[in-house]
């Protein structure tokens, strides 16, 4: 039945748009759009979806913390699965585990998304796109919250890790977050540590980008996230 519903939907667009006299690119993308969404939700628990395993709870509560990224309640966002996009879908990130997490069809248990089968998500406003292993080793296989996209990239791999904190005679958790950050040029990731090492990478614009930054304000220790979006964004235009 659900394809049935899709061929249907498939041909009554087909026909609406032949009917036009003049037919725009962008209302005809959106029209398929919104029909492979309708088809989406006509799946219900059909979809590829939710064939997830049950997401398995921490053990302990957090004195300090959560292990979502963001936020730890449900938040609605968008996930490229198995080639199929699924749109305000209801999630949180485990990025202690580095998991998706979604509610099942029924909306009674929490599942986790095969990380393999997942091409990238958004969420809170932040695109994450699925990293290999890279030959230099550099980057491990995870999701990598994509900060700038152009001829060069800018990511962060956010993670958290568990700590124990002694209070009152009691062992505690905590959970502290951290990020490490990336440039990927021509094909080759590099960690950037510092300052020294961002400019490094980007030396061939180097003077230009320190004046730049210098001009704007920007300083690394006060805002390191700022200051390499900045310094990504003005190298790739200044190397067209």
């Amino acid at each position: 039945m659900p394809k049935r519903l899709f061929y249907v939907l498939l041909i009554y667009i087909l026909s609406q748009n032949v009917k036009a006299q003049t037919v725009d690119d962008s209302t005809f993308n959106k029209s398929a759009s919104n029909m492979i969404d309708v088809y989406y939700k006509a799946l219900d628990e059909q979809s590829p979806l939710y064939n997830g395993r049950e997401y398995v709870e921490y053990p302990f509560t957090f004195l300090e913390g959560h292990p979502f990224f963001g936020s730890a309640v449900w938040v609605n966002g968008n996930i490229n699965f198995d080639g199929m996009t699924f749109h305000e879908v209801p999630m949180v990130y485990d990025i202690i585990k580095d998991q998706v997490v979604i509610l099942d069809f029924r909306k009674v248990f929490k599942i986790i998304l095969p990380s393999d089968k997942i091409q990238q998500f958004t969420i809170s406003g932040h695109t994450f796109i699925r990293h290999l292993n890279d030959s230099s080793n550099q980057i491990k296989t995870g999701f990598y919250d994509q900060l700038y996209n152009g001829k060069i990239g800018l990511f962060a791999k956010r993670e958290k890790r568990i700590y124990e904190k002694y209070l009152d005679l009691h062992t505690n958790n905590v959970a502290y977050e951290r990020n490490t950050y990336y440039i990927k040029k021509e094909g080759i990731y590099y960690i950037i540590k510092n300052k020294r090492t961002m400019l490094n990478v980007l030396k061939s614009k180097k003077k230009e980008i320190q004046q730049y930054l210098r001009k704007n304000g920007i300083q690394f220790i006060n805002n390191k996230e700022k200051t390499m979006i900045m310094a990504v964004e003005y190298y790739d235009q200044a190397t067209n």
